[in-house]
């Protein structure tokens, strides 16, 4: 990766987490404006029941909203570990398929052939699973920030329903 396709990455990724911090707090004081000042009342179609339904989804996006940044963490977790595990895989390639004695990195002893394949064959299977782990994790992600988005704007659409029933009851 390039120097400056590593930057346009880390830049993308300090954004998005602000913007996931944004509306995880937005969610947070919304949901905390409206549970302070909340009183329950039988449920019928009056204000009450909108704001309760409000407070509900603010409550869901605040949720999902914490579960979509435990999710970033094991995406970035699972990506570095892959990462390191490809760099190893490559450099045991390598030994691999060299004909003369080799050093293994990690204890500085003499590796054998047979040695290196075995740590190839480890490091092939935990970068696969590791892509695979990705892959769920990613469908997660992005489901996690649907349901967030989505029931914080629920929850507006609720709040300002029940304010407009406020003023006509």
């Amino acid at each position: 990766m390039s120097d400056k396709t590593l930057e346009a990455w880390k830049n993308i990724k300090q954004t998005q987490q602000k913007y996931d911090y944004f509306i995880l707090g937005l969610s947070s004081a919304l949901f905390a404006y409206l549970g302070t000042r909340f009183s329950p009342e039988p449920l019928s179609l009056s204000q009450s029941s909108f704001e309760l339904a409000a407070l509900t989804c603010f409550a869901v996006s605040v949720l999902f909203g914490i579960f979509r940044l435990e999710s970033e963490i094991s995406v970035q977790s699972t990506d570095y570990k892959k990462a390191q595990a490809q760099d190893r895989l490559d450099v045991v390639n390598k030994i691999v398929n060299l004909p003369y004695r080799n050093i293994d990195l990690d204890s500085g002893h003499e590796i054998s052939g047979s040695e290196a394949r075995e740590h190839q064959e480890i490091l092939k299977e935990f970068v696969t699973k590791s892509t695979a782990g990705l892959e769920q994790l990613g469908i997660r992600y992005k489901l996690y920030f649907t349901v967030r988005n989505y029931s914080l704007f629920a929850g507006f659409i609720f709040l300002v329903v029940a304010k407009y029933i406020a003023l006509f009851c």
